[in-house]
């Protein structure tokens, strides 16, 4: 149900207006199932809270968080969209990703709430207020659930990267492709087994 609405939209508002930011596995899915370099699809900004995602270049202690790039447009009066986002010839809007969307994409608009599963309609979707009628409630608490173990997942591949950098010589730094290599190079050993035991 709920993805039959989101596709019926036409807008595709969401995919203008929200930010969003992946988990290291949903960049190793993209990249390696597209064979991308991440940063062609993801860029980096700067933020002032201490987040266990937030990395760091150097010893500085200025921290970056990901987000998905967005499209550059001619147009200035709406938001940029996301850079997978795709145009039909008919007007609709539709993602490049389909089911390689990030996490944060394939839960919206559900979110886990004091373990309850629940709706956000604070996300720029202007096609419709979302219900929780709207939604499987199984289906969307274990993606809500894998999409929360996977940015914990990641929360500890950050962590090991920024003890790293910490551990450079003064006046030393990496950079943006670094730590992109950085975290194919940690979902590659983490995913080993799985690609041996799908052998």
């Amino acid at each position: 149900m709920k993805e039959a609405l989101w596709l019926a939209c036409k807008a595709k508002t969401c995919c203008h207006t929200a930010i969003v930011v992946p988990s290291g596995r949903d960049v190793w899915r993209i990249a390696r199932r597209l064979d991308l370099p991440p940063w062609t699809f993801l860029r980096y900004f700067s933020t002032s809270t201490d987040r266990p995602d937030a990395f760091l270049l150097d010893r500085s202690d200025v921290r970056y968080r990901l987000v998905l790039a967005k499209r550059q447009t001619r147009r200035t009066k709406s938001p940029a969209p996301c850079i997978f986002l795709a145009k039909t010839r008919v007007g609709d809007h539709r993602c490049g990703l389909g089911q390689l969307r990030p996490a944060a994409c394939l839960c919206f608009p559900a979110d886990l709430v004091d373990g309850l599963v629940t709706v956000r309609n604070d996300a720029g979707c202007t096609c419709r207020i979302w219900d929780i009628g709207d939604l499987d409630l199984r289906a969307e608490t274990e993606k809500v659930e894998q999409r929360q173990n996977e940015a914990v997942e990641f929360h500890q591949v950050v962590a090991t990267w920024n003890a790293m950098i910490r551990e450079l010589p003064e006046g030393s730094s990496a950079n943006f492709i670094d730590f992109c290599n950085f975290i194919l190079e940690a979902y590659d050993q983490m995913s080993a087994p799985e690609v041996h035991a799908s052998v």
